[in-house]
């Protein structure tokens, strides 16, 4: 059990940093838009009840829009950052999304390294039996 826990955590985690780097992508594409609040995801375990998960999901607000899964599916709730805003009334700091983009890819090659390890130590025991 403690196995599939772990792959259980591994994957949490990956989906985590894909829906980060989402966000973060979206506020470097929004870097020259007006009034645009730089956005962040905050990595929370996946116990919140039914209730706050609809309060997180995506909305759409026209009939074509793709419905999304939201930050709830992908463990973590997106919080603003409003600490610095310019005067145009963005808060997007590129050298700061810069540095959480490197740091996604980071840790994303160690989730992915991390799985890579569970998987030989799972086929080196089914081998062994």
């Amino acid at each position: 059990m403690a196995d599939i826990s772990l792959v259980a955590a591994l994957g949490n985690r990956m989906d985590h940093l894909i829906g980060r780097q989402t966000v973060v992508s979206s506020n470097v594409a929004n870097a020259n838009t007006p009034n645009y609040i730089s956005r962040d995801m905050t990595f929370e375990r996946l116990t919140a009840n039914k209730s706050a998960s609809k309060n997180n999901s995506l909305k759409s607000t026209h009939s074509k829009h793709f419905a999304g899964s939201g930050a709830a599916s992908m463990g973590g709730s997106i919080v603003k950052d409003e600490s610095h805003i310019r005067h145009d009334g963005n808060s997007v700091k590129l050298d700061e999304e810069m540095f959480k983009l490197n740091e996604i890819q980071m840790n994303y090659g160690l989730m992915v390294q991390l799985y890579t390890k569970q998987k030989q130590l799972q086929q080196l025991v089914v081998r062994n039996n």
